[in-house]
């Protein structure tokens, strides 16, 4: 598409598209719909991929597309090996290739979209397309497909690996190894992730959950600057996100953002319930949601820094798994068809709002 498409008309074309299919398929819920699966598949490929190189409506898409072009003008010696560095290097040799940015971005969205469908199909079976419409329709889709591209290209690898922990350790292994390369940040879910895979007391990870944010609520500056001193993620980038307050104009609201809040609790009260009132136990599931619950805590401890979305982001890219996960695998309720629909629906409609009202 590239230019031919004007650039204001992807979210549109991607957010009606997504809430057309969404609809149909809350209305035919028992059926299993491969060829609208497959047509959603390659529709978002194309669609993030394709993207024209602007700022205004991609984000930093126009950054990457510069330093694609800057790497094709140095040398394999001169690439930054000691962060992040596979990340460029898959630049560097898609340049070496003589092959254009847009190959290039076709290839992210690819692996975006793709192993976040890989990943849907490993954990949910014949539901793979339900469990796929929740991860196209949450909050953080959009925008890391075809903003924040190489955050999201590590986090639906991370979804992969997540799938794999359980069956096959080493190739889990391997995608760790891959994904921390791509995306040092991605460190702390994929830890979070071993960590749930020998220990399984969930009260344990409800009560690091509300502990942090006894910590945030109570002593949050003092955290913000203890972490901005480790450099424990994204090196400058990471102290620049929690010390730097020039940014705080570009929020609607600082301080402790009890809505972003509100927003994490779903899977957690789902898994509560789930786990703790109905004692309905999976190990996969105990997987999931013990890494979100580490993550988002995280995150929570350090709610009030500046784009403290892309700290979300950390355990949100898990928020449509987790929140799926039990709706279709375990035996929640008994009228578990009508329910999907509602909660379905519900998580699409909040998305759909945001982004009419601006905020995507």
């Amino acid at each position: 598409m590239f230019d031919i498409v004007p650039a204001s008309w992807y979210a549109p074309a991607f957010f009606n598209m997504v809430l057309l299919l969404t609809g149909m398929k809350c209305t035919l819920l028992r059926k299993t719909n491969k060829g609208i699966f497959l047509f959603l598949f390659f529709f978002v490929i194309v669609l993030f991929g394709t993207r024209p190189l602007t700022f205004v409506y991609f984000g930093d898409t126009e950054v990457y597309a510069a330093m694609y072009q800057f790497i094709g003008s140095t040398s394999l010696a001169e690439l930054n090996w000691d962060k992040d560095w596979l990340f460029d290097l898959l630049m560097y040799l898609f340049n070496q290739l003589g092959l254009s940015v847009h190959i290039f971005f076709l290839f992210v969205a690819s692996v975006y979209v793709g192993c976040s469908a890989w990943a849907c199909k490993r954990l949910f079976g014949s539901s793979a397309y339900l469990a796929f419409l929740f991860v196209v329709g949450s909050f953080s889709f959009y925008g890391y497909g075809v903003n924040g591209i190489r955050n999201g290209m590590a986090a639906a690898l991370t979804l992969l690996a997540f799938s794999y922990l359980k069956t096959n350790r080493w190739i889990a292994l391997i995608l760790s190894f891959v994904i921390i390369q791509i995306h040092g940040s991605m460190l702390l879910p994929v830890c979070a992730a071993w960590l749930s895979l020998f220990y399984k007391n969930t009260k344990f990870y409800l009560y690091c959950w509300l502990f942090s944010i006894v910590l945030s609520v109570s002593i949050g500056g003092a955290l913000e600057t203890y972490f901005a001193s480790l450099n424990m993620v994204d090196d400058e980038r990471f102290s620049s996100y929690l010390l730097n307050k020039n940014f705080s104009d570009q929020f609607s609201s600082t301080g402790f953002r009890w809505d972003f809040l509100l927003y994490s609790v779903m899977p957690i009260w789902l898994g509560w319930y789930v786990i703790i009132k109905r004692k309905i136990y999976n190990d996969q599931y105990l997987l999931l949601l013990h890494t979100y619950l580490l993550s988002n805590a995280f995150w929570i401890m350090l709610i009030r820094a500046s784009f403290s979305n892309r700290f979300a982001y950390l355990s949100w890219f898990m928020y449509p798994i987790v929140l799926a996960y039990p709706l279709l695998i375990l035996p929640v309720w008994r009228c578990n068809r009508r329910k999907i629909v509602i909660i379905l629906m519900a998580h699409y409609m909040f998305t759909y709002l945001m982004w009419l009202i601006g905020k995507l």
